[in-house]
């Protein structure tokens, strides 16, 4: 990986902070609020991917998500957590066919 840096002026940012954040359930809030998705997002994980790659959810030119207590998160969701990153990682390479970013930082 090459070290650079990166401007993010033009793209919203959106926080996900996992900290305290216990089940399944209040994970799907976190991402439904953190990631101000649509009213209609049904707190699961395939209208989490249907919402994530949405055009009329996207109005920003870009997004990157700064996904907070990373670490722990994963240890504390297994499965769950594998889910979440495939989802995003499948939203970042739908978003760039589509010529807009989408970044994602665990931290």
């Amino acid at each position: 990986m090459k070290n650079a840096i990166h401007s993010f002026k033009t793209e919203s940012t959106l926080t996900l902070d996992l900290k305290g954040v216990r089940s399944k359930k209040a994970l799907m809030e976190a991402l439904g609020t953190s990631l101000k998705l649509p009213k209609h997002y049904g707190q699961n994980w395939d209208a989490f991917a249907d919402c994530v790659m949405d055009a009329d959810w996207a109005k920003a030119a870009g997004y990157t998500v700064l996904v907070l207590d990373s670490a722990a998160a994963q240890k504390r969701f297994g499965e769950d957590w594998d889910t979440l990153t495939d989802i995003l990682e499948e939203a970042c390479d739908w978003w760039g066919e589509r010529d807009k970013a989408f970044h994602v930082v665990m931290a």
